[in-house]
């Protein structure tokens, strides 16, 4: 769940460079675009899947 959120993000942004990119002609907003897409995928996947997959049931008091 949490690698499907993540690559849609990175879809999003890398498509969305790519349009920026066409239209100014310059390759930079494509690479900028790309990267931080790179990383908010996987931000966001990891949150994700910590979301999903929940806590792992330990409860412990601390005295």
């Amino acid at each position: 769940m949490g690698g499907v959120a993540g690559a849609l993000v990175f879809g999003a942004l890398a498509g969305f460079g790519g349009l920026i990119s066409s239209r100014v002609g310059n390759p930079i907003p494509l690479i900028v675009l790309v990267v931080a897409g790179a990383y908010a995928g996987w931000l966001l996947g990891v949150i994700v899947f910590g979301a999903v997959r929940g806590g792992n049931g330990n409860k412990t008091a601390s005295r």
